[in-house]
Formats: structure tokens, sequence, C-alpha cells
């Protein structure tokens, strides 16, 4: 099926077709559709995320970090958990 695409659109579908990854329009914008989907669900699940965390500030459940060392020393943590989830999620792939 062929779609009357903008100009700028139609030279990106050309190119996913050109490049064999797509064998058609129709499984470009049905991966594009699901990969929207999918998008909008983690955006939603982001926005949950973080009027929880707004709303444990509010109720002062927060952490104080008193100086530039404290605050190094929460970084490095944050940092280093996130490299142990993405290396723990690279393994479990």
């Amino acid at each position: 099926m062929n779609y009357p695409f903008p100009p700028e659109l139609h030279q990106l579908v050309q190119e996913g077709l050109a490049s064999g990854d797509y064998s058609s329009e129709d499984n470009m914008l049905l991966e594009a559709m699901h990969l929207l989907r999918e998008r909008d669900l983690h955006e939603q699940e982001f926005r949950a995320q973080l009027q929880t965390r707004i709303e444990r500030l509010d109720r002062g459940e927060g952490i104080v970090l008193e100086n530039e060392a404290a605050l190094q020393r929460f970084f490095d943590d944050v940092q280093s958990r996130g490299m142990q989830r993405y290396h723990d999620s690279n393994r479990a792939s």
C-alpha cells in the first residue's frame, strides 16, 4: 500500500526500504507504531514513578545532602547501582 508521506518522511521511508531492514511500507509503519506505543507506555510509567517520588519528597522522605562530599558519594552510589542494573539486564537478555 502506498501512503502520501510528506517529503521528509518519504525520504526516511525510502532509506529504510533501501537498507533492506523493511520489506514494505506497511512493515515499516507497523514497527513505527509499535515503537510509539512502547515509548508512550514507558512515558506513562515514568510519570507515575515521578509522581510517587514527588509525593515522597512532599512527605519529607527525601535525603538531605549536607555538602559537596555527600553529594559526590550520592552520585557515585547512583552511578554504581545504575551500572550494576545495566550489566544485570544485559546478562538476562
